[in-house]
């Protein structure tokens, strides 16, 4: 008498692990994009953070001595520095008197992203300004001044 016997296979077949393999391929598709979008918007409260930062310490600067731009001023010289730069070093940092206005009496910050940083490929908010009257502004355009800040 001869008897068989039945084995099963265990494991997967190559049409399942493709099957697989697919939908990870596509949640990652959709996923990647969206943090690095997260992402470039987090970095953008370096620049937002350091302007907002420096304003006030200007701020005190104008009430202890009487203009913006004083030599005693410590955080006047800071940014005024060449290599200026925001505290996660994505943005160089820059100060100018309003066009048309005494130095003494107003002040334009600006944040512009490095070209080298991690925020190069932020298209939608490349520079950001403040100035002696608390008026916040961005490029590349008008709407971006309520995505950015």
């Amino acid at each position: 008498m001869q008897t068989t016997q039945q084995t099963t296979q265990t494991g997967f077949t190559l049409i399942e692990l493709m099957i697989a393999v697919a939908i990870v391929a596509l949640l990652a598709a959709i996923a990647v994009p969206q943090y690095n979008g997260y992402v470039e918007r987090a970095r953008r409260t370096d620049a937002t953070t350091a302007l907002t930062r420096i304003a006030g310490q200007l701020e005190r600067c104008y009430t202890q001595y009487g203009k913006y731009n004083d030599p005693d001023c410590a955080q006047y010289k800071t940014v005024n520095a060449a290599d200026a730069k925001s505290e996660e070093e994505d943005y160089d940092l820059s100060i100018a008197a309003v066009a048309g206005s005494n130095a003494k009496q107003s002040y334009v910050l600006t944040a512009k992203a490095r070209a080298d940083g991690s925020q190069a490929q932020d298209e939608d908010c490349q520079t950001f300004t403040l100035n002696h009257l608390g008026v916040r502004d961005s490029t590349p355009g008008p709407e971006a001044d309520t995505n950015c800040w």
